[in-house]
């Protein structure tokens, strides 16, 4: 498939349920919503656990976020991570789907160990990074941040992973490439965060949407900025940490309430902004 397929019309079979179509709508949408506010660049992926069948999920295939349309659109195996069809171009044979993301394991593993999260987002978003590196957790600094919690947000460290997960002969390029470093990845997630720190590489976060996902992805990144500002007042050293415990989990529970908001404007800027880039063909 080239990439000329972004102007393609979208097949919809009799087979595709309200449901999915509307998390495929959503999935497009957050993609490139989250390039546009600057969470995702030519890389990362979003999710979503197909809603007729626990046991798949659909992202795109290996594409810049941005330029993902129906007809990236991959249903994916949870066991196995393998790309099962295109569920908006029923015309292409599973043999025939273009490569998926080398990372998709941080998808499946994600879905494998937690039944109720149904969408993922990774990002390699900058603000994030310097907490990672650091060892420094995130806290819930804001009210739009109240996911984060306030106990501070698990750290993936690659370069911790013992040789059966990371054998000495594989590649060390921080990327989830592999079942077992998917696993290893969503073993970290704690209760208490929605998001994981990756040392060097990002972040996964999780939602019970892709909407919420998505809110939650956005605000993690400006938490990012704040805790820093903070940081950099002094403040941290001197007991500051944002939002208490009942304040984030009651914060937490308003935004996700209202992400219909939020989704209002952003769906608004891109389609107004997007200047073509961005093509959601089955909202159109």
């Amino acid at each position: 498939m080239s990439h000329s397929s972004r102007e393609t019309t979208p097949v919809v079979s009799a087979s595709v349920t309200s449901a999915f179509l509307a998390a495929s709508v959503d999935l497009l949408d957050s993609n490139h919503i989250l390039h546009f506010l600057g969470v995702l660049d030519a890389f990362g992926h979003v999710s979503f656990r197909n809603p007729d069948n626990s046991s798949q999920f659909v992202m795109s295939f290996s594409l810049a976020p941005a330029l993902s349309t129906s007809q990236s659109l991959v249903l994916y195996d949870i066991e196995t991570a393998s790309s099962l069809s295109l569920p908006f171009n029923t015309s292409v044979q599973a043999s025939d789907i273009p490569a998926p993301f080398s990372e998709r394991f941080i998808h499946s593993e994600i879905y494998k160990k937690f039944p109720n999260v149904t969408s993922v987002v990774h990002s390699h978003a900058t603000p994030v990074l310097p907490f990672g590196v650091a060892g420094i957790p995130l806290r819930a600094q804001m009210h739009t941040a109240g996911s984060l919690g306030t106990i501070g947000t698990p750290i993936f460290d690659y370069g911790k992973l013992p040789p059966s997960v990371l054998p000495e002969n594989a590649i060390h390029d921080t990327l989830v490439r592999t079942p077992a470093l998917g696993a290893a990845l969503a073993d970290t997630f704690s209760s208490s965060s929605a998001t994981v720190l990756m040392r060097s590489h990002g972040m996964a976060v999780v939602g019970p949407s892709v909407r919420v996902a998505t809110l939650r992805s956005f605000y993690t990144v400006e938490d990012a900025k704040v805790q820093l500002s903070v940081a950099q007042l002094g403040l941290g050293a001197q007991g500051f940490q944002g939002l208490n415990a009942r304040e984030a989990t009651d914060s937490e529970t308003t935004i996700d309430g209202i992400v219909g908001r939020a989704w209002q404007l952003w769906q608004a800027q891109v389609d107004l902004q997007g200047s073509g880039l961005y093509i959601n063909d089955l909202r159109q």
